[in-house]
């Protein structure tokens, strides 16, 4: 199984963060042109806009805390900002495969870091290994 084994370390990806600010602000807009209750519109338009900064700091890159991955069959460790050294992490249930991308999370000394890879944001082989290894844990 060590065939598997990645390191991950992705570059930024601003083209994503770009398309998630566009979610985000289409989902503020919606209620309003669906002509919805004010409150209510307000209420979801605020959360939308909320729930930006979270969705930025899964995307790669200065603002994402999560720097590197290193996973194999047995074992994972990640590196976080601010902490040069590995330590160990585990991929929790939440993590999602698609052929578009992947949506990691992990949790390393007991808080959650994560990470939206996109196909295009890593080399396809390394992409291919990711997945299966996800699949099989």
């Amino acid at each position: 199984m060590t065939s598997f084994a990645v390191a991950i370390e992705p570059g930024s990806e601003p083209r994503l963060a770009a398309l998630l600010a566009l979610v985000h602000a289409g989902a503020a807009a919606s209620p309003w042109i669906a002509h919805g209750r004010p409150a209510l519109a307000a209420l979801v338009s605020i959360a939308a806009i909320a729930g930006l900064g979270s969705s930025l700091t899964r995307v790669p890159g200065p603002h994402c805390r999560l720097r590197a991955v290193e996973l194999d069959a047995g074992s994972c460790r990640a590196r976080v900002a601010g902490d040069e050294a590995w330590q160990p992490a585990e991929v929790t249930r939440a993590t999602r495969v698609s052929a578009a991308g992947v949506a990691l999370e992990l949790r390393v000394a007991g808080r959650l870091h994560g990470w939206l890879l996109p196909r295009a944001g890593l080399p396809a082989d390394q992409f291919r290994r990711l997945k299966a290894l996800i699949r099989l844990a």
